[in-house]
């Protein structure tokens, strides 16, 4: 019952490379941030509103990493792109993947995604990322700049979409098979 747990920045290409893998292995591709997104479009909020929401509703966070808990229980072959995801699916997952990328190169790939202002999206990202850097140490005493939990962290700077999804399906397969070298 292989699962495997993307995790990583807004605009580190994490998203695009577990889709990849997902549609490379046959598996299904689950992201808890599409569910993030979902639910403040729900609530007529941008996604920094919703953030700050969320601050003040501990449910939201809880029910989205419920669900990533339950996917990663119940589900066979399956990719989980979650920014929690690593944690969440700890103990679940077959291998944990931590995607990175340096600051400037995330707000340049999130403001030609969202056809916004690299100074609009600096302000956005940042906010977002000290809400749930805040979050999460609160609901969950998790500090998400501890990355020793992953099993596998690219800098996908260096590597473009294709062959971070190579470097996945080998560590991958890797660890299937049990291999250490």
């Amino acid at each position: 019952m292989p699962i495997i747990a993307v995790s990583g920045p807004h605009g580190s290409g994490k998203s695009t490379a577990a889709r990849k893998v997902a549609e490379s292995l046959g598996y299904e591709y689950v992201s808890a941030g599409e569910l993030f997104r979902d639910m403040a479009k729900e609530e007529n909020m941008s996604l920094e509103e919703f953030s700050k929401h969320a601050e003040l509703k501990e449910e939201i966070d809880k029910y989205i990493d419920d669900k990533t808990l339950e996917l990663g229980q119940t589900r066979d072959n399956i990719v989980i792109d979650a920014q929690l995801g690593g944690w969440m699916l700890k103990n679940e997952a077959d291998i944990l993947i931590y995607i990175t990328a340096p600051f400037d190169l995330r707000i340049q790939r999130i403001s030609e995604r969202e056809n916004k202002t690299v100074e609009i999206i600096i302000q956005e990202t940042k906010a977002r990322e000290e809400s749930e850097k805040n979050r999460y140490q609160k609901l969950y005493k998790i500090d998400i700049t501890d990355l020793t939990i992953y099993d596998l962290i690219i800098n996908s700077q260096k590597f473009n979409a294709f062959e971070c999804v190579e470097i996945i399906l080998t560590a991958f397969n890797r660890k299937l098979k049990g291999e250490k070298e």
